[in-house]
C-alpha cells in the first residue's frame, strides 16, 4: 500500500530507525528546534535526549537511566530558553533537569509530591519569552510555572473536566502572546490560558 499524501503538504525527509545507536529510536516523545534549526529529541525507552542538525545528522546526545545528575528515568517534555539552554522534564525521577546546549548539566528541581514546586510525573514543558518554564503534571492534573532557576511561581487546575480542570494533563505550548495551550489528555480537549501574573 502506497502512502497518501494531501495535495497541501510536501514530504521533506526522515531519519531513524529501531534502536539504541546514535541516529536510533525508542520511543521519541517529544521535539524541539533551536535557533539554528537543531532538533532535540527526548526518548522514553532510551532515557537519553538526542540531538541532530536540520538534515537529520546525528551530532551528540546525553542521559542514561538512573537517578543522578543527567540520568533520566522516561524524559518526557522538551523546553529551550533564550540562551539556547535545554529543559526536560524527567517524569519516572518527578523533576525538571536543565543542561546546556551541548548536554552539560546545569540544575535541576522538583520531588515527587503534590506541594509547590513537587511534581507527580512531570509531563510537557515549555519555557516562555522571560524564561519562566511552564509544566504540565501527569499525576497532580495541574500546571506549574516556575523562574529560569526553577523558583516557584504559580500553578492552577484540579482533576476534572470543568474549565480549566484536568485529567491528565500532557503537552504544552505557549505563543507570541504569551497564551498557554494544554493537551488535556483525559478529557478529549485542548485547553488555552493567558497568564495574569
Amino acid at each position: 500500500m502506497s502512502a497518501v499524501y494531501s495535495p497541501h503538504v510536501k514530504f521533506l525527509r526522515k531519519w531513524g530507525t529501531r534502536g539504541g545507536g546514535d541516529g536510533e529510536f525508542r520511543w521519541p516523545l517529544c521535539l524541539i528546534i533551536d535557533g539554528a534549526g537543531n532538533v532535540y529529541v527526548s526518548e522514553c525507552s532510551n532515557d537519553r535526549i538526542q540531538v541532530f542538525d536540520p538534515q537529520g545528522r546525528f551530532l551528540r546526545k546525553w542521559g542514561v537511566i538512573g537517578s543522578g545528575d543527567g540520568e533520566f528515568r522516561w524524559p518526557q517534555g522538551l523546553g529551550i530558553d533564550n540562551e539556547g539552554n535545554v529543559y526536560a522534564s524527567d517524569r519516572g525521577n518527578h523533576r525538571i533537569q536543565v543542561f546546556d546546549p551541548q548536554g552539560r548539566f546545569l540544575l535541576k528541581w522538583g520531588i515527587r509530591g503534590s506541594g509547590d514546586g513537587e511534581f507527580s510525573q512531570p509531563q510537557g514543558l515549555a519555557v516562555d519569552g522571560d524564561g519562566n518554564v511552564y509544566v504540565s503534571e501527569y499525576g497532580n492534573d495541574r500546571i506549574q510555572v516556575f523562574d529560569p532557576q526553577g523558583r516557584f511561581l504559580r500553578k492552577w487546575g484540579i482533576g476534572g473536566s470543568g474549565d480549566g480542570e484536568f485529567i491528565r494533563p500532557q503537552g504544552l505550548a505557549i505563543d507570541s502572546d504569551g497564551d498557554v495551550y494544554v493537551s488535556d489528555q483525559g478529557n478529549h480537549r485542548i485547553l488555552v490560558f493567558k497568564p495574569t501574573v
